[in-house]
């Protein structure tokens, strides 16, 4: 009798749901690590096993019985032509093929200063160091004691990882788990987005405080006022 524990079997939307998880930290260059056993002191971990592949019988052992076509009656106007031998002859049937899912390709800007990420789609694929010292001189008006600036730029689709696919959903769902794993890294309150992202969650949407682009608040300065108006609340925030 073997002492090792039997594990329950992983159903298939877990194994496709573990699997695009895999895929997008892959793409984060996020390693990932399966433990073999609980260390002392830590949490049961709840572990799932690969059904095993069912084996086929040889194809020449039994017979496959062929599914009988039921007949159906076609009204006479629906009939396809007949060949004037009395056979009618049957037009090919068409599978339609799912319209497949159109990629994009984008660039954003993300930031984090004190307990703030500062999220920008960038039209050009471009960061420049005016709005880097823009968005660190409006961090430093809400947080003060924000000493620590870091900036990243996010490509999509992503180099060299064939393995995703470059549509809009799987680019939302890669963006959020980087948004997730900066909040994490900083302890971040709020998300604040300048200008349109049309590749953000809407969750994150809707959660975040939304200003003008930096670079068009640099073109039209008067922008800069109403990104005040919206970012002054913020202030109590960071001191709390």
């Amino acid at each position: 009798m073997s002492d090792t524990p039997k594990m329950a079997i992983a159903s298939p939307d877990v194994i496709a749901t573990e699997m695009a998880r895999r895929k997008l930290l892959s793409a984060m260059g996020i390693s990932v690590y399966s433990s073999r056993f609980d260390f002392p002191g830590a949490a049961k971990a709840k572990r799932l096993s690969l059904p095993m592949a069912a084996v086929s019988e040889p194809v020449g052992a039994t017979t496959v019985a062929q599914p009988a076509f039921e007949k159906t009656k076609v009204p006479a106007r629906q009939r396809p032509p007949s060949r004037g031998d009395g056979s009618v002859t049957s037009a090919p049937v068409v599978p339609s093929k799912a319209p497949a899912s159109e990629a994009v390709s984008f660039s954003m800007l993300l930031a984090s200063a004190g307990p703030f990420l500062w999220l920008e789609e960038l039209a050009d694929g471009l960061i420049r160091q005016d709005q880097l010292a823009l968005i660190n001189a409006m961090a430093r008006a809400i947080s003060p004691s924000a000493t620590q600036f870091m900036q990243q730029q996010f490509d999509w689709p992503v180099a060299g990882n064939s393995a995703l696919s470059g549509d809009s959903e799987s680019a939302k769902q890669a963006l959020h788990g980087l948004i997730q794993r900066m909040a994490r890294e900083v302890d971040a309150k709020r998300v604040i987005l300048m200008g349109d992202c049309r590749y953000l969650p809407e969750r994150i949407i809707q959660s975040a405080v939304q200003i003008p682009s930096s670079l068009k608040m640099l073109s039209e300065p008067a922008l800069k006022r109403e990104a005040w108006e919206a970012l002054k609340p913020l202030k109590s925030l960071s001191l709390g």
